[in-house]
């Protein structure tokens, strides 16, 4: 039976797989399947979830907020900022939910006090401006 290896990587670390028999992913133009021996290709992967199926016929899922994706050489390697692994669709799509959700509410606190620090910038020239013209 013919299998390529997989590894996921993201901020967290890595998790690699040796016998991988199919690959099922998605990205702009739609979902697709690699299979042992495909042609070398990359792909930008969408928000959502993927699929492989190990050499002893189990399903794995992982779901990712996207990500870059490289078959070369019988070889996938699946780069993302973050990533959810298991077996239960369902509990990793709620993972990464949750996930961007606190993300995206760290991302617009952080906006927030760099608008106060702006704000608070600005004050700071235009009062020194004005003391210097007077």
């Amino acid at each position: 039976m013919r299998t390529f290896g997989l590894a996921l990587l993201d901020s967290h670390g890595e998790n690699r797989f040796a016998r991988v028999r199919q690959f099922v992913g998605a990205d702009a133009s739609g979902v697709f399947g690699i299979l042992p021996g495909h042609e070398a290709m990359v792909a930008v992967l969408r928000y959502g979830l993927a699929r492989f199926l190990d050499d002893t016929g189990a399903w794995h899922y992982a779901a990712l907020p996207g990500g870059v994706l490289r078959f070369s050489d019988n070889a996938l390697s699946i780069t993302s900022v973050r990533y959810f692994l298991g077996d239960e669709p369902g509990a990793l799509v709620a993972g990464l939910a949750r996930e961007m959700a606190r993300d995206d509410s760290e991302l617009s606190t952080a906006r927030q006090t760099l608008a106060k620090i702006d704000r608070s910038l600005l004050r700071r020239l235009a009062d020194m401006n004005s003391q210097g013209g007077a």
